[in-house]
C-alpha cells in the first residue's frame, strides 16, 4: 500500500512524504480503480491512517534550514482566475462565503528548483503541493480554510482529499505555521492553528456520472479518518472540517455550491 518514495517532477527537489507519494499515485489511478481502492480504504483504515502518521514524522525529523524558509505564492490581482486574492466566495446551500488572502501557495526552502514541463488547465497552476487558496470565512470571528480545486477533467474528489491532507501535514515543518500567520494570516491563526480543509469539484451536465459515488466514498473516508485521527496522539490537532464544495469551471462567478461537510 505504501507508495514509492521518490520525486514526481513537480519541480520541487525537497523530500516526498509517504503521504505525498501515496496522494501522487493515487491521481494517476482510473475512476475505476481508485473507487476500489477507497472501498479498501473504509474496510482496512488502519493503512492510510498509517501513511498519514508516518508523514508527520517524516515531516517534523526533516533535515531543513528553517531560517532559510519563505512563503511563495501568486501576485497576479488576475481577474479571469478562478481564484484570486481579495475575491470573495459565496457557498450555496451553507450560507456562509469567505475571502481568498492568497492564492497559489507554497514553501520555497531555499533548494534548487527545476523547471516542470507538464502543461497546466486554465485557471490554475500545476500539479504538485501548492495550496490552491488560503481564505477566511467572513464571520464575526473568521475561520482559516485552506482551499484545493480540481484541476483537470480527470481529477476526483478521492485524490483531492489526499492532496489536501498532504498539504496540511506539510504545514509541520519547520516555521511554517508562523509564516503563514504573519504574511497572509496577519496574527489570525494564533498559536494553535486548526484549518477547513475545503475540496472544490467541478460541476456541470458533462461530468461523468461515475464521479458522484466517488464523491460520496471521499466523504465516508474523511469522516473516518477524521474520527480516527483525532484519536490519535501522533496527530496535531490541526484540522477542523472538511468541506466538500463544487464550482461550474465554465462559467465560474464566484459561487460555490456546498455538497457535504465532515
Amino acid at each position: 500500500m505504501r507508495a514509492d518514495r521518490q520525486e514526481q517532477g513537480d519541480g520541487l527537489t525537497a523530500p516526498t512524504i509517504a503521504l505525498r507519494a501515496f496522494e501522487e499515485r493515487t491521481r494517476a489511478l482510473s475512476l475505476e480503480s481508485q473507487m476500489v481502492e477507497c472501498v479498501d480504504l473504509l474496510q482496512n483504515p488502519a493503512l492510510l491512517v498509517d501513511e498519514v502518521l508516518r508523514s508527520v514524522c517524516e515531516v517534523r525529523e526533516a533535515k531543513e534550514a528553517g531560517s532559510d524558509v519563505r512563503i511563495v505564492s501568486s501576485e497576479r490581482a488576475d481577474r479571469t482566475a478562478f481564484f484570486y486574492p481579495s475575491r470573495e466566495l459565496f457557498v450555496q446551500g451553507d450560507g456562509c462565503s469567505f475571502t481568498c488572502l492568497a492564492t497559489e501557495l507554497d514553501f520555497d526552502t531555499g533548494e534548487e528548483r527545476e523547471p516542470d514541463p507538464r502543461p497546466v488547465d486554465e485557471g490554475f497552476v500545476r500539479q504538485g503541493r501548492t495550496i490552491d487558496y488560503a481564505a477566511v470565512t467572513c464571520e464575526s470571528r473568521p475561520f482559516p480554510v485552506l482551499g484545493f480545486a480540481q484541476r483537470s477533467e480527470e481529477e476526483s474528489g478521492y485524490p483531492l482529499l489526499m492532496r489536501a491532507l498532504s498539504s496540511l501535514i506539510e504545514l509541520v515543518g519547520p516555521r511554517r505555521f508562523d509564516l503563514l500567520d504573519r504574511d497572509v494570516y496577519r496574527g489570525l491563526l494564533g498559536p494553535a492553528p486548526v484549518f477547513d480543509l475545503a475540496l472544490v469539484l467541478w460541476d456541470d451536465e458533462e461530468v461523468p456520472d461515475e464521479r458522484r459515488p466517488l464523491c460520496e466514498l471521499t466523504r465516508d473516508l474523511a469522516e473516518l479518518l477524521k474520527r480516527v485521527l483525532s484519536a490519535e496522539a501522533g496527530f496535531p490537532p490541526i484540522l477542523n472540517d472538511v468541506v466538500c464544495l463544487r464550482m461550474n469551471q465554465k462559467r465560474f462567478d464566484g459561487r460555490l455550491r456546498f455538497v457535504w461537510r465532515v
